[in-house]
């Protein structure tokens, strides 16, 4: 079967491309998925969890609020869109986006669920093996989002009783009366914090460290002119800055995308609170912010880590089980391997074009496309939900040849000058929160 573009995944960056291809051309492309129904992080996606941008920031509307896929017209043809504004809602509960990005992958023609991508080769046209057929295209566009990052002290103690936040509520873990040490001070160590803290008084932990490399457990900076970060405009802007000016900026605006929440850190404060005040048998809650783990060892049936703030070992804990909320990193996907050694790469990532296909030594109108993976290329918003259907948009416009549609918005309000004329950073070392 040959096709004009084949996508490999189907999460929510390559949903906003089939939606937009389907509703412009309706054919000629598949989106291949290994899962049968849509799941959003379901090793983390807790019942409080919430969205950290506007529900604006769907799969098409920033692009075409007229699109049958937006938001608000899943919600309308679910009979809950007077609901839904009468709730008043701070933010979108993850679980009700996730329910909206099911009822795309349903619906869309294109996306096609319960098939793995094998392998990908190309003798001048791509073939992608999947483990039912073999497909050919001219283009394919990858986008199965990250994996979990663990930090170099912790490989080789990964199981059931040390693991990464986005597996949590795949294991399962009995934490009853157990020691627990939650590494990281983002949003997902805070979401981890309140999981367990929230948990009924017969199934807390008999103990919870909460440990971050930042000097507080510091909120997301959404304030209107950071979120100036966020449009199309600064993206292009980003791309053309030198080496040097992007690092600097990713450095000094990190909490503009690697911040908690105001909502999710007042609710664990009051939890804190409650605890602290209305409850007689409590669990033992240290917080630990300004400190790295610089080892971890095996300690029978748990783990020593030994806590450090600056060059000082301030103390060890020994945990019956470890969270770690440590983010996410870039990996070459084993379906890519028959022709990794033809894509170029910039530090850790796929050195990318301007319309996001990969640099390699292949026919340029033979393209392979990369979406969530060049946060050093295009910024912030590039692992964001903020950009999506606009990046997803100028997929599109490649893979149909022609030129990049234009963008009716205002350019912005600030007029930035050049980043190495800045003023050094106070704290340039603030890393991610671990």
């Amino acid at each position: 079967m040959e096709l004009s573009c084949v996508g490999i995944g189907a999460g929510p960056s390559n949903l906003s491309l089939a939606c937009q291809l389907h509703e412009q051309v309706g054919k000629g492309a598949v989106f291949l998925d290994r899962q049968v129904d849509f799941r959003w992080h379901p090793g983390s996606a807790f019942d409080s969890s919430e969205l950290q941008v506007s529900h604006f920031k769907d799969l098409v509307t920033l692009v075409n609020p007229r699109s049958a896929y937006t938001f608000v017209n899943f919600l309308h043809e679910n009979g809950r869109l007077y609901h839904f504004l009468n709730a008043q809602f701070e933010a979108v509960l993850r679980v009700e986006f996730e329910q909206y990005l099911n009822w795309v992958f349903r619906r869309n023609p294109l996306v096609r669920g319960g098939e793995t991508v094998r392998e990908i080769r190309f003798d001048g046209e791509f073939r992608v093996r999947t483990d039912k057929a073999v497909l050919g295209a001219r283009d394919v566009v990858v986008g199965i989002g990250k994996q979990a990052q663990i930090p170099p002290q912790f490989q080789g103690w990964t199981g059931r009783n040390l693991f990464h936040s986005s597996v949590l509520l795949r294991i399962h873990p009995e934490v009853r009366k157990k020691h627990v040490c939650v590494v990281g001070g983002g949003q997902s160590g805070a979401e981890v914090m309140l999981h367990l803290i929230g948990l009924p008084k017969e199934r807390r932990p008999a103990s919870i460290t909460w440990v971050s490399q930042r000097e507080n457990y510091l909120p997301l900076d959404n304030s209107p002119f950071t979120n100036e970060l966020f449009m199309p405009c600064f993206s292009d802007r980003f791309a053309a800055m030198s080496e040097s000016q992007r690092k600097l900026l990713l450095r000094r605006f990190v909490l503009a995308s690697d911040g908690i929440s105001e909502s999710t850190l007042r609710a664990i404060y009051q939890a804190l609170y409650r605890h602290a005040f209305f409850e007689p048998n409590r669990s033992d809650i240290t917080l630990r912010p300004g400190c790295t783990v610089s080892h971890c060892i095996n300690a029978g049936a748990g783990h020593r880590l030994t806590l450090q703030h600056g060059m000082v070992e301030v103390e060890e804990v020994t945990a019956d089980i470890v969270i770690l909320a440590t983010g996410y990193e870039n990996a070459i996907p084993d379906f890519l391997e028959p022709i990794a050694h033809r894509l170029e790469h910039i530090d850790n990532e796929l050195a990318i074009r301007e319309g996001f296909s990969v640099s390699w030594d292949g026919p340029r109108d033979r393209r392979i496309f990369v979406q969530n993976a060049s946060l050093g290329q295009r910024g912030l918003a590039d692992p964001n939900l903020s950009l999506l259907a606009w990046r997803a948009r100028r997929i599109l416009d490649s893979l149909l040849g022609r030129a990049p549609c234009a963008n009716p918005e205002h350019p912005g309000f600030i007029s930035h000058t050049s980043i190495e004329s800045w003023p050094a950073p106070v704290a340039e070392e603030m890393g991610s929160g671990i």
